[in-house]
């Protein structure tokens, strides 16, 4: 090694491991959630709130593969629905008129070796729900369902309420506000606005495990229930999408 490439070791080593915590920062702040019309559902990665959707070439290809849609209708079981990857989703044909959609992508691990720290899985997934009058039973590690009464929902983590979970609603016009579950794992909402929402719930459990064949120190889950009220007050629009750098 040169002196100047010594010189540079640890202005590269610095770089590298911004680089990675960057990675990791941009995997957090996003989510994944569920849209559904007319037969057609669509898996969003970004943010809601703010209207933006990543893009296929770019961070939507990140996923490993098309995620499969689990479809479920009524007192009926879990169908499987294979999808395709668009231009800033990955879509579905849904057929006839289900209770519920769930989707849960798998992401590559994250190396956060730069930082000395254990490769962490970070699972994203997403619900979507006919209606809120209906309660939904969890599926998900974690999950974020409605209970049926009204603007309630409930989080559970492998199978138990999780109290104090932090809870965030996005209302159609991209406004959000967040509550915290009780000790029976619910949240209640006031929804004044018809359209479109994504409740959002984060939770991270460090117990080491494996994924994809590989070991971990902590799993980051984030999953989203997205719901579409037809009543309401007239909603502002979502903001303008981010402007690509």
């Amino acid at each position: 090694m040169s002196s100047t490439q010594r010189c540079n070791a640890p202005l590269l080593a610095a770089m590298l491991a911004c680089a990675c915590v960057t990675a990791v920062n941009t995997a957090h702040a996003h989510q994944v959630w569920l849209e559904n019309a007319g037969g057609q559902a669509r898996l969003h990665f970004g943010e809601f709130n703010e209207n933006l959707r990543e893009t296929s070439p770019g961070a939507l290809d990140k996923f490993k593969g098309v995620p499969t849609l689990e479809q479920q209708r009524t007192g009926a079981a879990a169908q499987p629905v294979q999808g395709q990857l668009g231009k800033d989703a990955f879509n579905y044909t849904v057929a006839g008129t289900p209770q519920t959609l769930f989707v849960a992508p798998a992401y590559p691990l994250i190396d956060r070796s730069k930082r000395n720290l254990p490769a962490m899985v970070w699972q994203p997934s997403a619900r979507w729900v006919a209606s809120l009058a209906q309660p939904v039973a969890p599926t998900a590690p974690l999950d974020l369902v409605p209970t049926g009464k009204p603007g309630e929902l409930k989080v559970v983590y492998k199978g138990a309420p999780l109290p104090k979970a932090k809870v965030q609603l996005a209302a159609p016009s991209g406004w959000t506000r967040e509550a915290e579950a009780g000790e029976d794992g619910t949240v209640t909402f006031v929804t004044p606005w018809k359209g479109q929402y994504v409740a959002e719930v984060k939770h991270s459990d460090k117990t080491p495990g494996e994924a994809q064949g590989e070991k971990y120190g902590e799993a980051s889950y984030v999953t989203t229930l997205t719901f579409v009220l037809a009543d309401g007050m007239a909603s502002p629009a979502l903001p303008e999408p981010p402007k690509a750098h």
